[in-house]
This record gives C-alpha cells, structure tokens and sequence, in this order.
C-alpha cells in the first residue's frame, strides 16, 4: 500500500513518516515499511519493495495537472492538521481516482511514541484499504470526458479563415470554446458554456510536460506552409490524430476549404477518444465506424 503524508512544506511530514516507520517496523513482525519523498517515488518506483510505502510532501504536491500521477500510484493521502482547510480541494482534484483522501487525526500526528503511533496508524490504514478496494472500480482517463480538445499551432483566433469557419461549425451544432494554452489551464478547467470543442492556441509544450498533456488532450491541429517532416513529434509517440494544413486557409475567404478540412479532422479524432457522447453530426455518422479499435494504456485509436 503507497501512502502520502502531506502537509505545509514537507518538513513534518517527513518527521512523521520516519516515526511511523520505525513504529511499524518494531511492532508489526509481519509488516514492512519504509519512507521516500514523493517527488522521488513517482520518478522512480516501479516495483514495490514493502508491504508499506510511506512518502511525504507539500500538499502543493497535489494539483489536477499531478492528479494522474498521484491517483494511479498513491493508494491514500493523509492531510496533517495544519493543512486540513485544503482536504476539499485534494478531493476534488482526486475525485476520478479511487485515491482515498482523509484528514490525520490528531492525537495521531502528535503521537511522539512511535510504537503506539504505528500501531494506531496500522489501524487507520486496514480502514482506508477497505474503502479503496470499494472505490477501484473507477475509471480514469481521458475517455471519461464528452468534449474534444484540440492543441491548435501556428493560427490564432483572430484569423478571419477561423473566425468564419468556427461559426460555420457552430451553425452545423460543433460549438467552440477558444482559450490560450497552458498546462494548469488544460487541467484545472471549469467552463462557463456548453461546448463541443475546446481549441488550445499557441501550445508551447516543455519536454517534462508531454506525458501531462498526451493524457488530456484528444488532437494536435497545425498550421504551416512548409512541407511536414519525417521527424517523429512527441504526438505521434502518443498516437494522438494530427493534421497539417496550409495557412492560406486562415485567410478570409477561404471559410468552405476550411471547414471541409475541420469536419474531416474532428471526425477522426472524435473516433479515436471513443467519447460515449461526444461530437456527432449527420455528416459524421453517414460514415461507416471503424472495423479495427486499437488500445495501448488510457489511449484509443482506429485505422
């Protein structure tokens, strides 16, 4: 069982995670247990080594762009009391997750005994494991979500072309929602109005951020005269459907070449997130469905 210890800045919970350990270690023969930060345990864990994982850390450590991370590798978080009026939030960023998130009792956190305190928290995880095999059955993942979102390079909203064409999808029932890229912004995101597509411009994507956005985003669009590459992107080693399109279609009157592209472009990424209610128009369901549907982790995709 990974357990995470969270609190202010990391310190305390450190401190209580070597007190625990040593507790449980001494007193429980039939246990082990043993501690690492949490930043630490998630670059490097792979195989559990104990039957009990303690890591610490900020609860600055739990935000939605690490709540993937978190939810798939930590069984329980713990809140120390200082921190408490931050449970709520922890919830809710781990609500698809069958993480369970519960405040340290106090007497627990203050127990300067290590044996007495390990066993009390021994106590306290039998609990929290019987509620998360209850809560394993939720599914997490991209596929969860109803609306497409598309990484949009080389354009911007103001483009008379894409203005044109984004209400000419809206006349069709695609509404659009345009917002400028950022990773806390792709997570953390609680729209206003019902939408179909959510376009994301001018992505600039850092390295250690590819695997956060693969998992959210549903297609990469990208506007360029230059003939496309052989070189591989980091959204082909995701099988995330992409396309290449002139720039001139961002031109005014270039509305009907556009939007044809469009239509053919979220038509495919529609098929490949597999959403249960996602974008569908007339033109899209008079094609015949895919006969092939292939999955590799929280990834779909057809050919």
């Amino acid at each position: 069982m990974n357990i995470l210890f969270c609190c202010a800045g990391g310190g305390s919970s450190s401190l209580f995670c070597a007190r625990m350990v040593k507790g449980i270690n001494t007193s429980e023969p039939s246990l082990t247990a043993r501690m690492t930060d949490i930043n630490s345990f998630l670059r490097e864990e792979t195989v559990p080594t104990s039957d009990l994982v303690f890591t610490y850390g900020s609860e600055a450590a739990i935000r939605p762009d690490t709540a993937y991370d978190i939810g798939t590798h930590i069984d329980a978080v713990l809140v120390a009391p200082q921190v408490r009026y931050r449970t709520p939030y922890l919830k809710q960023y781990l609500a698809n997750y069958p993480t369970i998130v519960q405040d340290i009792p106090s007497l627990l956190f203050g127990q300067m005994d290590p044996v007495r305190g390990g066993r009390m928290l021994t106590g306290i995880l039998i609990t929290l494991d019987l509620m998360h095999g209850y809560q394993s059955g939720i599914a997490a993942g991209k596929q969860v979500d109803k609306d497409l979102e598309i990484l949009v390079y080389g354009a911007s909203r103001t483009d008379p072309g894409w203005q044109a064409a984004t209400a000419a999808l809206s006349q069709l029932g695609i509404r659009s929602l345009q917002d400028k890229y950022s990773l806390a912004g792709l997570y953390d995101f609680h729209p206003r109005q019902d939408f179909e597509v959510r376009w994301l411009f001018g992505p600039h994507i850092d390295v250690d951020d590819i695997a956060k956005v693969a998992r959210q985003v549903d297609g990469v669009l990208r506007f360029d005269d230059d003939l496309p590459l052989a070189t591989s992107r980091w959204y082909d080693a995701y099988h995330i459907p992409n396309a290449w399109l002139p720039t001139k279609l961002l031109a005014a009157g270039s509305q009907a070449a556009l939007v044809e592209q469009l239509l053919a472009f979220l038509q495919a990424v529609d098929w490949v997130a597999a959403a249960a209610t996602g974008v569908r128009v007339k033109r899209f369901e008079t094609l015949a469905p895919p006969k092939v549907v292939h999955r590799w982790g929280i990834f779909t995709w057809t050919n």
